[in-house]
């Protein structure tokens, strides 16, 4: 407590950068490379790709699409979001 009575709070601990964490750096790369490999073989381009985005719901820009797969970091979410816009059957199966 303060001298007038009021309890102090702390600040939160900062977040860690993810990016800091080679183990996340290297699957994001894995993400983003499959992502760019499905695109290669089918020939769809980021324009394509974010109309095909905005066909099922999904409305962003090119270059928005464009940042979120060079980065790789992007979540679970939109990683499905591209693989239904791209029509890629996602098995669940061990290695």
């Amino acid at each position: 407590m303060n001298a007038i009575g009021k309890v102090e709070r702390r600040a939160p601990p900062k977040p860690t950068a993810r990016k800091g964490s080679p183990v996340n750096a290297e699957f994001e790369d894995r993400a983003k490379e499959f992502l760019r490999d499905a695109m290669r073989q089918q020939g769809v381009t980021i324009e394509q790709l974010t109309e095909r985005l905005a066909a099922i719901g999904v409305e962003m820009s090119k270059g928005g699409v464009a940042n979120k797969i060079s980065r790789g970091g992007f979540s679970a979410a939109f990683l499905f979001q591209c693989t239904e816009a791209l029509d890629l059957d996602v098995e669940t199966s061990r290695r």
